[in-house]
């Protein structure tokens, strides 16, 4: 069997790590998958047995700030791969996140393998230092294949002459969330949010239009962790929605809410890519999302299998929340065809286009 190598900062929880968890479950029936960290830390995502996690073992990550401090950071972590590789003899590296790209990069060059890495992030929301906007134009176009998640995206790349070579390779959704998709739900009047509690997930605009829907048999579920929920649970309180809106934390069973709600609503500002979005529709919600970049206008057509409006307008949302609440053959109607189009994100069906690529590379 050939081996692969998944290189990325840590398995914490998160969207990439979660995407690099279903991967390497997959990918190890036919491989020998190495995930490679930078921190020594366990996988926040369940693993199979067969799946290898090793560790750069760096420990003095945050201490060694400045342009020096960085250079003998990146210095350590890249060697500790590249040896890592020539431990494990690993066939083929796949990066991914910017600084995990460039690692891989130099370590596949220095171990004469290919290399696939992988973009997740916005590119027009992107942070990156000065050191990583140049590491990246300088690195990115000696990777075989650089992967994006929208076709959007990968006009964006392509116009930047990152690299020659990129595909759009879709998010699996996971198989453990695919079987616990109820297909009899006795669902009810629910309006469900997922994400980070945040400015650019935008649930202040939830709760307001929400706050508009007269009908008092509807309640919202707002699911997720973050900095802005004391301001979140003060604006609740202040506008007396205790009794209708609800915001719950630290969920492990996401998809007893998926099965229990009739509408979901995406208020993103910018995405890499809606992974809670696609899991809605998975689940077959009906779904209000922003037209925002990236993502959603690849998953919904307009009033089919969903509903896009426009990012930043709280008059939109809540004429499509008060509209939809009060149609129940439309909801039923848009979370059918939100269930058929998510079809072809199911992991079996995104696995075999990730072969085919690595394959390739390996061949």
């Amino acid at each position: 069997m050939k081996k692969i190598g998944f290189v990325i900062g840590s398995m914490s929880h998160g969207g990439a790590e979660r995407v690099i968890s279903i991967l390497s479950n997959l990918l190890s029936q036919k491989y020998c998958i190495t995930i490679i960290t930078f921190k020594e830390s366990p996988s926040f995502y369940p693993l199979n047995k067969s799946v290898l996690l090793k560790s750069c073992k760096i420990k003095d990550m945050d201490r060694l700030k400045g342009p020096i401090g960085s250079i003998r950071l990146n210095y350590k972590i890249a060697r500790n791969i590249t040896s890592i590789v020539k431990e494990e003899k690993i066939d083929l590296l796949i990066g991914f996140i910017t600084s995990s790209n460039v690692m891989s990069i130099i370590a596949a060059r220095l171990n004469r393998i290919p290399c696939i890495i992988c973009e997740r992030n916005n590119p027009k929301k992107e942070y990156l230092s000065f050191f990583w906007r140049m590491s990246r134009m300088l690195f990115y176009p000696l990777a075989n294949v650089l992967t994006v998640q929208t076709v959007a995206v990968k006009e964006y790349y392509l116009a930047k002459k990152l690299n020659s070579n990129i595909l759009v390779l879709k998010n699996p959704i996971s198989p453990e969330l695919s079987q616990l998709v109820d297909h009899t739900p006795n669902r009810k009047n629910i309006i469900l949010s997922v994400g980070r509690l945040d400015t650019n997930k935008n649930q202040k605009s939830i709760i307001e239009a929400f706050s508009n829907l007269k009908d008092p048999s509807w309640s919202l579920l707002l699911i997720g962790d973050g900095g802005m929920k004391k301001e979140l649970e003060a604006m609740i309180s202040r506008m007396g929605q205790t009794e209708r809106i609800q915001i719950i934390s630290g969920v492990k069973d996401i998809h007893n809410y998926y099965n229990k709600a009739k509408i979901f609503v995406f208020a993103s500002n910018s995405e890499g890519f809606p992974n809670a979005l696609l899991e809605a529709m998975h689940f077959g919600l009906a779904c209000i999302s922003t037209d925002c970049d990236y993502g959603p206008r690849e998953l919904i057509e307009n009033m089919r299998n969903g509903i896009l409006i426009s990012t930043n307008e709280l008059d939109e949302l809540t004429k499509s929340t008060i509209e939809l609440s009060g149609n129940q053959q439309l909801i039923a109607s848009l979370g059918n065809n939100a269930q058929r189009e998510s079809e072809k994100y199911k992991a079996e069906n995104v696995i075999s286009e990730w072969e085919k690529t690595i394959n390739k590379l390996l061949n």
